[in-house]
């Protein structure tokens, strides 16, 4: 015996912004401010999944860095400490003190030449970025 299914009521949206009857309003599963600053964070180009992957890369003790690799780090951690310098004085979390310190370290850090000991300068770059990191994310909303 087959049983046959009722057939599915679609309902073509309502553009004129009356109320259905028996129908609740969609509620955005975020608040508007939320929404907001993920939006800023998708804008501003912080990609904190890529930027811990390479602080694990350079830190976290896995296979050893070919010198290649580490030039490529060198310059990515230079460029993503000035994104990253500007988000922190843009949007000021914790202590002002403590902010300022990072940001003159890692103003300082990437003027510095890498000659000497190119993977622990690499070491440093990405300590500093994981400071500026943890100082920018410390400012989000708990959940």
């Amino acid at each position: 015996m087959s049983v046959s299914a009722l057939p599915l009521e679609t309902r073509v949206p309502d553009r004129t912004g009356k109320k259905v009857q028996g129908i609740k309003d969609w509620t955005p599963p975020h608040q508007q401010e939320e929404m907001e600053r993920l939006l800023e964070r998708l804008r501003a180009g912080l990609p904190v999944d890529e930027a811990y992957d390479a602080l694990d890369e350079v830190l976290g003790g896995g296979s050893a860095l070919s010198d290649e690799r580490i030039e490529e780090l060198i310059e990515r951690f230079r460029d993503n400490l000035m994104i990253l310098v500007d988000k922190v004085r843009e949007r000021a979390p914790g202590d002002a003190q403590e902010r300022e310190t990072l940001v003159e370290q890692a103003r300082a850090l990437r003027q510095e030449d890498a000659a000497g000991s190119p993977l622990g300068f690499l070491r440093r770059l990405a300590f500093s970025a994981e400071s500026l990191l943890e100082l920018l994310l410390d400012e989000e909303p708990a959940s």
